[in-house]
């Protein structure tokens, strides 16, 4: 009897130990460490922001509600915070990564962000959110691939490719960060970095020799998804592959009715999806262009940022001009038509708008634009308790104050839909007295319990069967 008891037992505690393990959603880990490197994307050597020594950072790539854990350590001579723009809807506040709803982490302390990246999928990316550094880079893309059991409304594509555009400084984020302090304008960007890549020297005039270029490898006849994200300071960019259709399919986390472009406007902060089909010759290489928008192109022809498409059986480099961009400098009608079809409006907006609202097939998205004399609705669903940041992604105007933050209370009385502080939450303002010294083991704090959790069912097992002998 005793002996059967026993055996019941050790089932017991071995369903427990399973059900633990596998009812769990998984568990992503990551490990960032952000320093300076020296770096010449423009032919300049200057100061730029890597993690774990390279520039840009890493692709996150995770699936749909697993738990992603990222250990950063801070090996600046500021203090850091990394957002993760686009995330923020699905996640606790705590984990933000934003000065007002998180304190910064400290120069040389380990900091770990713990989150669920719930019920999301789609394209988007992390930048460091203080003291203008994200003109110094510390940037890359995150991806969220559906579960299995959630097809995605196109073919699978034969490949995933993410390209990071932005406009491009040859002074760091420090000297920036003191012209703006001073109540000056940075002025024309020096560049605009594909992957932190300068451009192909498609111009000998106007591109020196010896920039390193950033080139996709592709083969002829495969289609692949290509997430596109504008990580600039302030600069509009039009998007561009020579000869290639841009067949749109997805934007911050929602599908979008599938239309093809042969060019697209993205703003600072916005990130899509191409689906794009090698169906070209392949006597020669293809051209990427992203060029700034909305301003004097024979002025700014320089800030262009050339990368190469290069099928592998090509037989020659890309040749001639660039594919044309938009010639609308003073009309923005191409490009509202585009934020049109993508579901926004223009004219000035009055009471009778909200009859026009689009109360059917929107797009969720984190950053929209706003043209001058437009509009543009945007509803918020306030199901996410806590508080939030709302901002302007063009960096210079987030760094001069153009923010605010909302704060997300549930009405119930109960507060179990808000996450509670974590145990390595940081202090500073008036509660920096709260602030315990560094605690190395609070980097692991999640994967540490579970390990505790693990250590004792083992434990328990093991006196089990021993008891069992």
């Amino acid at each position: 009897m005793a002996s059967h008891s026993v055996v019941s037992l050790f089932f017991i505690y071995i369903s427990l130990f399973s059900s633990l393990c596998l009812a769990d959603d998984p568990f992503v880990s990551y490990e960032f460490v952000l320093s300076y490197i020296t770096a010449s994307p423009l032919g300049v050597p200057q100061q730029v922001i890597a993690i774990n020594g390279h520039f840009p950072g890493p692709v996150i790539n995770v699936t749909t509600n697993n738990n992603v854990v990222v250990n950063v350590r801070n090996k600046l001579d500021e203090d850091l915070l990394i957002t993760w723009a686009g995330i923020q809807q699905r996640r606790s506040s705590w984990q933000d990564g934003v000065l007002g709803t998180n304190c910064p982490i400290p120069p040389k302390w380990n900091w770990t962000y713990q989150f669920q990246v719930k019920d999301q999928i789609g394209s988007f990316f992390y930048f460091p959110s203080l003291n203008f550094q994200r003109a110094s880079g510390g940037y890359g893309g995150f991806i969220i691939n559906n579960r299995d059991i959630i097809p995605i409304p196109f073919a699978t594509p034969d490949g995933d490719i993410t390209i990071l555009i932005g406009d491009w400084y040859t002074r760091n984020h420090t000297a920036l960060r003191r012209e703006l302090n001073g109540g000056k304008n940075l002025g024309m960007p020096d560049g605009v970095l594909i992957n932190g890549k300068g451009p192909y020297r498609y111009n000998t005039t106007l591109v020196p020799d010896g920039i390193d270029y950033e080139t996709i490898d592709v083969h002829p006849g495969k289609t692949y998804r290509i997430r596109v994200h504008n990580v600039g300071v302030s600069t509009s960019l039009n998007f561009r592959i020579q000869n290639h259709n841009l067949l749109l399919a997805e934007t911050e986390g929602s599908y979008t009715v599938q239309q093809n472009y042969t060019s697209l406007d993205i703003h600072v902060g916005q990130s899509y999806s191409f689906l794009v089909t090698m169906d070209q010759n392949a006597s020669s290489d293809y051209y990427i262009v992203a060029s700034a928008r909305f301003v004097n192109e024979s002025l700014w022809q320089r800030v262009t940022g050339v990368g190469i498409l290069h099928y592998s059986n090509s037989k020659g480099k890309a040749s001639g001009p660039l594919p044309d961009p938009p010639n609308d400098q003073f009309d923005k009608t191409f490009s509202m038509n585009q934020a049109r079809s993508i579901r926004m409006d223009y004219g000035e907006w009055t009471e009778n708008s909200r009859g026009t609202y689009n109360k059917w097939d929107g797009i969720a998205r984190t950053t929209t634009q706003v043209f001058p004399g437009a509009w543009t609705a945007i509803l918020i669903s306030l199901d996410n308790v806590g508080v939030w940041n709302l901002r302007t992604e063009n960096l210079d105007s987030w760094y001069l104050g153009q923010e605010t933050y909302v704060r997300v209370v549930n009405p119930e009385e109960t507060n179990k839909t808000e996450l509670p502080m974590p145990d390595n939450a940081l202090f500073c303002g008036s509660l920096s007295r709260l602030q315990k010294p560094e605690d190395i083991s609070s980097a692991t704090s999640i994967l540490g319990s579970r390990s505790k959790l693990f250590m004792i069912l083992v434990t328990m097992i093991y006196v089990v069967i021993s008891i069992f002998c």
